[in-house]
Formats: C-alpha cells, sequence, structure tokens
C-alpha cells in the first residue's frame, strides 16, 4: 500500500512539474548560474558544446543524454534546490561530495530521478531532514549522506529502498531509534549510523542483514546490551561499537549464553576491523583475538581492560594496527614466539606496563606509528631503535623511567616527531640527529599513510604548555620533545639543519653553554622551550627573524645581554618568558641599564649609544693608525736609504720637467690661436 503510495505522489508531480521542464542544456547553465563562483564549471559553456556530454564531471550514453554528474570535491558553492531534477529523467548516479559549501536541504524533486542508482551527497553542509519521497528511488543501490547537518528521524521511505547495498548517514544529527524497517533491506553490505543522536535498542529486524560486510553503530546512545544475532554475521569484515556505554566484562560481549541465545564472536572468521573504544568494559584480554586471524585493526582503546597482554598476541597473523591506549594493562610486553604480525601502528599508551623496551619490535620493520608512552618501561633504548625502523615517523617513549643515552639514529629518515620527554636519559644529543632528513621540509599532506584502513591515527602530545590529541592534522605536524631528562652538553648546530620543525623542547635539562646562533633558520618554528637549563651568553639575534614563534620560553638560566628586537618578539610580551635571567634587558623586561657619565649638555649617555660611540672612536682610530704607519713607512725608507732617495728626488724632478714644456706648449698654442684670429 506504501509503495502505491509512492507511486502516486510521484505521477502527480510528475504532471505538476511537465510543463516546467527545461533541456538537460538550459538546467545545467541555469544551475550554474546560481552558484557562488564555479570556477571548476568553466567547461560549461555553450561557447564550448552545444552538448553537455563534452563540459566537466558529465557522462552521457549513447544517446547523448546525461546519465552521470559527478563533481566532487570542486568547491560547488549554493544549493540542490536551484538545479531543476526534472530535466535529469536519465540520471544514474549523482555525485556531490566533499563539498563544504553546498548548503541548503534536500529537495523533493529528488523523487523524479527513479533510474538513479548511486547519489552521494557527503561531505556538505545540508540541513533539514530527509524528504519522505526519497522512498520513491527504488533502483537505488548506493546512498550516502554521511557528514552533514541532517536532523530528524530516518524517515521511512527509506524502508522502500529494498535494492539498496550502501546506506551511509554518518555524522549528521538523526534522533529517534533505529528504524525496524532497515530490517527490510536485506541486500545492504554496508550500514553506518555512526555519530548520530539515535537511541532505543537495536532492533531484532537487523538480523536479516545477512550479507552485512560492514556495520557501525559508534557513538549513539542506544541502549546495550548489543545484540547476540550479530555474531551471526558471517559475512562481516568491520565491527564499530565504540562510544556506546558500553559495560562488563569483555569477554561476555563476545562470548556468552543469556538462557535464549548463545554467542561467540570469534567465530567471525572474515573480521578484519574491530572498533571498541570509549566505553566502559573491564575485565583481561581474551586469547581467543588471537585466533581471529583476518584481523587487521583492533581499537580497543580509552576502556577499563586490565591484566597482562595474551603470551599468543604476537601470533594474530595479519594485524596491522594494535590501539590498546588508556587502560589499566599490566605485567611485561610479551615476547615473540617466531613468526611476527605486519604491524604498522602500535598504541600502547597510558597502561600500567613493565619491564625492559620490547625486544619483539625489532623484527616489524615496517612500523609507522609506535606510541609506549605513559607506562613504567625502563633500562636502555636497544642501539637497534635507530636502524630497524626505516618507515617510522611517530615515536613516544614519553613519561616511562628509560635511562643511559638516546641511540644514534642512522636509519630515521622519515621520522617526523620524536617524544622522549619525562625519561632519565643523560649524555649528550647524538649528531646524528641531523639525519632525520623528514624534519628538513614542511609537511603538507594529511595522511600518515600506516595502514590501508582509512582510520585516523591520534596522538597526544605537549603542545605550548598543555597536553593536546593530535589526530586529524597528525601527518603536518614536525617536532622533537627531549624534556625532563638529564641531558648535557652543547644543544647540538645539527638541530638548527631541521627546518620543518614546529616544535622544539629541551626544557628542564642542564645543557650548558649558548643557543645556537642559527636557531633563526627553523622559519617554521611555533614553539620554543629552552626553560629551565644552563644555557648562558645572549640570545641568538636570528631567533627574532622566526616569523612563526608564537611561544618561546627562555626562563631559568644563565643568559645574558639585550633581547633581540623583531616584528614577530615584540608579540611575545610576557616578561616569564625570560624570567630567572638577571643578565637579561630590553623589552619586555627592564630596559638596558643606562651608563653614569653624562655629555656636555649634562643629559645623561645611553649605555647602547656609549657603545655605538666607543665602536665609531676604535674605527677612527685604526684609520689614523694606519695612515700614520704609512707616511712613517715612506718617509722613513727615504731617511735609511740613500738610493731611493735620490730615485725619488729625480723622479719628482722629471715631472716638474715634463709638466713645465706641457704648460709652455699649451700657452704657445693659445698665442697661435690669437694672431689667427687677429689676422682674420
Amino acid at each position: 500500500m506504501k509503495r502505491h503510495f509512492y507511486y502516486l505522489f510521484f505521477l502527480f508531480h510528475l504532471c505538476s512539474f511537465q510543463a516546467k521542464g527545461e533541456t538537460e542544456v538550459e538546467a545545467l547553465l541555469k544551475w550554474k548560474s546560481s552558484l557562488y563562483d564555479p570556477i571548476a564549471l568553466n567547461s560549461w559553456s555553450l561557447s564550448n558544446s552545444t552538448k553537455p556530454c563534452n563540459w566537466y564531471g558529465i557522462i552521457c550514453d549513447s544517446n547523448n543524454t546525461v546519465t552521470k554528474l559527478n563533481l566532487p570535491n570542486t568547491g560547488v558553492n549554493g544549493t540542490i534546490n536551484n538545479l531543476d531534477l526534472i530535466s535529469l529523467p536519465n540520471l544514474t548516479h549523482l555525485n556531490f561530495s566533499g563539498n563544504h559549501l553546498l548548503h541548503g536541504t534536500i529537495p523533493e524533486s529528488f523523487s523524479y530521478l527513479t533510474n538513479l542508482v548511486s547519489l552521494d551527497l557527503s561531505g556538505n553542509g545540508l540541513t533539514g531532514s530527509i524528504p519522505q519521497s526519497i522512498g520513491a528511488l527504488t533502483r537505488l543501490k548506493y546512498l550516502n549522506l554521511g557528514m552533514n547537518g541532517l536532523t530528524g528521524t530516518i524517515p521511512e521511505g527509506i524502508g522502500n529502498l529494498v535494492n539498496l547495498v550502501e546506506l551511509n548517514l554518518v555524522y549528521n544529527y538523526f534522533n529517534g531509534t533505529i528504524p525496524e524497517f532497515i530490517g527490510k533491506l536485506t541486500q545492504l553490505n554496508v550500514l553506518h549510523l555512526g555519530s548520530n543522536n539515535l537511541t532505543g535498542r537495536i532492533p531484532s529486524e537487523l538480523a536479516d542483514l545477512g550479507f552485512l560486510r560492514v556495520l557501525n553503530l559508534s557513538t549513539n546512545s542506544l541502549f546495550v546490551p548489543i545484540p547476540s544475532f550479530i555474531a551471526n554475521f558471517s559475512k562481516l569484515e568491520s565491527l564499530d561499537l565504540s562510544g556506546l556505554n558500553l559495560h562488563g566484562q569483555l569477554r561476555q560481549l563476545f562470548i556468552g549464553n543469556d538462557g535464549t541465545h548463545s554467542w561467540n564472536f570469534s567465530s567471525l572468521p572474515n573480521l578484519q576491523y574491530l572498533f571498541i573504544r570509549d566505553n566502559f568494559l573491564n575485565g583481561s584480554l581474551p586469547s581467543f583475538f588471537c585466533k581471529l586471524d583476518a584481523l587487521i585493526a583492533l581499537d580497543l582503546s580509552s576502556n577499563q581492560l586490565s591484566g597482562e597482554l595474551p603470551q599468543c598476541w604476537w601470533e594474530i597473523k595479519n594485524l596491522e594496527m594494535m590501539i590498546l591506549e588508556s587502560n589499566n594493562f599490566s605485567g611485561e610486553i610479551p615476547i615473540s614466539t617466531g613468526h611476527m604480525p605486519p604491524l604498522l601502528s602500535i598504541h600502547l599508551e597510558n597502561n600500567s606496563l613493565v619491564g625492559w623496551f620490547p625486544s619483539a619490535l625489532k623484527y616489524c620493520r615496517d612500523l609507522v606509528v609506535l606510541d609506549l608512552g605513559k607506562n613504567r618501561l625502563y633500562g636502555e633504548i636497544p642501539e637497534w631503535l635507530g636502524y630497524s625502523f626505516p618507515s617510522l615517523k611517530i615515536l613516544s617513549l614519553r613519561s616511562n623511567m628509560f635511562n643511559g643515552t638516546i641511540p644514534v639514529l642512522e636509519n630515521l629518515g622519515k621520522l617526523q616527531l620524536m617524544d622522549l620527554s619525562s625519561n632519565n636519559f643523560s649524555g649528550s644529543i647524538p649528531q646524528s640527529i641531523g639525519n632525520l632528513t623528514s624534519m628538513t621540509v614542511q609537511q603538507t599532506w594529511n595522511k600518515l599513510d600506516s595502514s590501508k584502513f582509512t582510520y585516523m591515527e591520534s596522538i597526544s602530545i605537549t603542545w605550548k604548555g598543555s597536553e593536546l590529541s593530535f589526530q586529524q592534522n597528525l601527518a603536518l605536524v614536525n617536532g622533537i620533545d627531549l624534556s625532563s631528562n638529564s641531558l648535557t652538553g652543547e644543544i647540538p648546530t645539527e638541530l638548527t639543519r631541521l627546518f620543518g620543525l614546529l616544535f622544539l623542547n629541551l626544557s628542564n635539562n642542564h645543557f650548558t653553554h649558548t643557543i645556537p646562533e642559527r636557531i633563526g633558520d627553523l622559519q617554521a618554528l611555533e614553539f620554543l622551550d629552552l626553560s629551565n637549563n644552563e644555557l648562558s651568553g645572549p640570545i641568538p639575534p636570528s631567533i627574532a627573524s622566526i616569523t612563526s614563534l608564537s611561544f618561546l620560553n627562555l626562563s631559568n638560566n644563565n643568559l645574558s645581554g639585550k633581547i633581540p628586537m623583531g616584528s614577530q618578539m615584540q608579540t611575545l610580551d610576557n616578561p616569564q618568558i625570560y624570567a630567572g635571567n638577571d643578565g637579561l634587558c630590553g623589552f619586555p623586561l627592564e630596559a638596558c641599564k643606562t651608563s653614569n657619565s653624562t655629555d656636555q649638555n649634562g643629559s645623561m649617555i645611553d649605555e647602547n649609544e656609549d657603545t655605538d660611540n666607543r665602536e665609531i672612536v676604535w674605527l677612527f682610530g685604526f684609520v689614523m693608525f694606519g695612515f700614520i704607519l704609512g707616511i712613517w713607512t715612506f718617509f722613513g725608507t727615504l731617511l735609511f736609504k740613500k738610493y731611493w732617495r735620490i730615485w725619488y728626488f729625480h723622479k719628482i724632478d722629471r715631472m716638474q720637467e715634463v709638466l713645465d714644456d706641457t704648460l709652455k706648449s699649451i700657452s704657445a698654442a693659445r698665442s697661435y690661436s690669437s694672431m689667427r684670429v687677429l689676422i682674420y
């Protein structure tokens, strides 16, 4: 009955708008004219072609009818409402994804596109609700409305789209419950409902979705527990149950019997991606995870899991990403029993793990991210760390109890973030730090490429005095944090060759000597902290040329002299930046002291002016000394060398004779000219 309603609804609107229909060319050009600065659509012009088939983003069939309109990530700015969809009845594919400036509501006129197979409006600024008329698109297989600002409930019309293979509604503001009619979409392979405001139970009707490969219910307010029928989705490859306020033991979530049903998630042979972060699960990590041979990425972070990691942990054959941070795991990290999985990313931060640096990692040569921070690991860092990970980009060992020296960094050319802060490292910074070639340039790409899966990496660092978690922009961050150790010696000049550094934190160590003179070469630097060391001498003038510097801390050293001036340095006006350096003066501290001498008028002479005057006096003195030395050298030679004296005066006499002859010639010529004038 409802299906007949949609057909009647469609026929009514078709009759109403038949007379208003435009040609495809007219409809497209009219829409273009309604957009703001549509640079990507410059080819949409009658002067270019009278047929839209040659225009950018348009594909036609053999009859020159528009069937595909693909304009993803083209910066389209406007609304879909101005596009006359009734003039594009043969459209099968429409993709406006990633145009963040595309706004307005989803128009009812989509109901005219009855041939539509794929509709992608994701990554825009669309608002309002999904129109009920979307139920008329019965041929639709792919519907992606994710990452917009859509509201309301999921409309009943979607239950009419029985051919749907993929339904993506993530990152919107949908409320209400998960509709039971989604269970009618038995062809679904992909169901993304994450990051909305959905409530209530997960309906049992979803048990009919036997072809599901991807299920994302994360970050909603659903009523738990998770239904046991999910364990029967034998084709399931990706399951995301993050942020659902799940309680209880992790083992009972995956293996259990409630008296009516029994379930065992370890029987999912194709499960590759499992995300259950940001919940309240407790208990130990079940060993059956080791039997999930297809598992590629596992994220159990931010729960209350405890106990030791299973001894079989390195036996998950295909594991690339292991994210177990922010739990209560304890004990030693298991040693390898032989074969190691192809790990690319390891996050074990913020647990209570103990022991030496895990030797098993030596064989993970493809590692891109290694985060062991905030544990109780101790001992020296093995030398092989410096040459075993040629692909390593992120290394965080902060807040442990490691000691000894920092190993030679021979083969870490791709490293762009190194955090060894809050340990017990001693000795000097190795000169091989200059080998970190990835830090010599600014990063311009926003992916770490640490997995074939597009999971976003996240890591916490101390940034400008506060602990921040970097995720979306992590791949753009270049930085070194060696703060709060016992490092000594000079700050190596090799550091000033890492031109791509955004932050450098060497505070709370025992560095001596001066700040490197070429610190100003780090033009990308935004955050520099050298506080609480034993640095001496002046602040290098080159520091004033770092125009991006927004956080500076040089306090509690032995620095002296005038603080360099510059446009950026003028913005750093907090005196605490330089506190604890009794020899410093100048803005924003007190002006440099003046001398007690006065000029002839009794005015005080500024110390800097006095210094400049002394320099001028010295320069004048050297010039006069050179002049006098030259004069005495010349005349002294004539006085003591008779032969040179005779030769010199002979040359003077000869020059005088030549000069006299020249003057006589000039005088005679003038007399001759005068006589000629008188004659004529």
